[in-house]
């Protein structure tokens, strides 16, 4: 687990937790550089997904369910961008907005690679959102929108 917090200067610094347990949990995207060079960090993964199903239900008080297979998931990854790693003032948020004009599916046509504590899939990359929170220190936060044909079996 890290830590972020401003340093004296006001700049974030992420200091590793010596505390932490061995096992980790990991999340990995096709083409993200990491958080030494684009000066974001990935905080947190959602995975939405639905079956794709049909219920009829009939006069004598039978039910039919008709199952067609797994719709298409919903899948989020957000973090924040920062003013620089360590006392760089370097901002984050254009890497940020970079990866998603770079991997849209707008910009692309094909699904991006992603890996979530070891389980992949394939994800198109079809909306972001980005924000400054704090305009004077350059910490701002970002959110990719994936939809996924992932089956979580």
């Amino acid at each position: 687990m890290a830590y972020m917090f401003p340093s004296q200067t006001g700049v974030p610094a992420v200091i590793a937790d010596p505390s932490a347990s061995s096992g980790t949990f990991t999340a990995s995207m096709a083409g993200w550089a990491g958080s030494n060079s684009t000066h974001c960090l990935i905080t947190g993964v959602s995975l939405s997904t639905q079956g794709n199903y049909q219920f009829l239900l009939t006069l004598r008080n039978y039910t039919y369910v008709y199952v067609f297979g797994e719709r298409m998931g919903d899948f989020t990854v957000s973090g924040v961008s920062l003013a620089g790693l360590c006392g760089s003032t370097t901002d984050g948020m254009p890497s940020a907005i970079d990866y998603y004009v770079s991997h849209a599916i707008s910009n692309t046509g094909t699904p991006i690679a992603v890996s979530i504590g070891g389980w992949a899939m394939y994800a198109f990359l079809i909306g972001a959102t980005f924000s400054h929170q704090d305009a004077k220190n350059r910490l701002g936060q970002f959110a990719y929108v994936f939809k996924t044909v992932a089956d979580p079996k």
